[in-house]
């Protein structure tokens, strides 16, 4: 009677695969991975551009303006369009996780951050301009605009801050900066550490379960 046999040694990818997979990933031209604005008509809703200064503040903001979003009595087809586009880009842009996204024009995350935050910016105008009782959209709409008038830098731009979006178009991050963004290189080696230490740490629990 033989005991129950072991998993093959090869069975798991080495740490230095791995590794090599996600550089191949972050150096894969952006073509692959960064959805460009459309250059044609503008299919969906056409988004303002935020500057590089305003972002800051903004972004202090964007799940009070989505919270407040999801609690209108009565919605439209421009705040739902807005709402998701919101939801959906900070979901493209890593959740603003990454060190530099907002405040870094070298960012791969810095061009999909503006989309996010100009799609906050649009939808809290657009439910302080919907009809009906809408005191909570205008005071934080215009508690908004007075953080943004008395901060110095609000005036900052970058090569991002002219550029009109589309609520039909999401904006990825653009890869092809990724190597030569060091923040980004550091955050991503740091999930792809995690990654093996977890991958290592489940083969030795099957192994020991063999």
């Amino acid at each position: 009677m033989t005991g129950p046999r072991r998993a093959p040694a090869h069975a798991w990818p080495s740490p230095s695969i791995l590794i090599a997979i996600l550089a191949m990933l972050l150096m894969t031209p952006a073509s692959a991975h960064h959805q460009k604005p459309n250059d044609g008509p503008i299919r969906g809703i056409a988004i303002a551009a935020i500057s590089h200064g305003e972002m800051p503040v903004v972004a202090n903001y964007r799940s009070q303006i989505l919270d407040l979003a999801a609690r209108q009595p009565v919605t439209d087809p421009i705040l739902r369009r807005l709402s998701g586009f919101v939801s959906l880009q900070y979901f493209a842009c890593f959740w603003g996780l990454v060190p530099g996204s907002l405040t870094d024009e070298q960012s791969p995350f810095n061009e999909c951050s503006h989309a996010y935050l100009a799609g906050a910016r649009a939808l809290i105008a657009h439910m302080a301009a919907m009809p009906g009782n809408q005191s909570a959209a205008k005071e934080l709409q215009e508690r908004i605009k007075a953080e943004i008038a008395a901060d110095p830098n609000a005036a900052a731009v970058c090569s991002n801050s002219s550029q009109t979006f589309d609520s039909a178009d999401v904006i990825g991050p653009d890869w092809q900066l990724a190597p030569r963004h060091a923040p980004t290189v550091l955050t991503f080696s740091a999930l792809a550490a995690l990654f093996v230490m977890g991958l290592a740490v489940a083969r030795r629990r099957m192994l020991r379960a063999a």
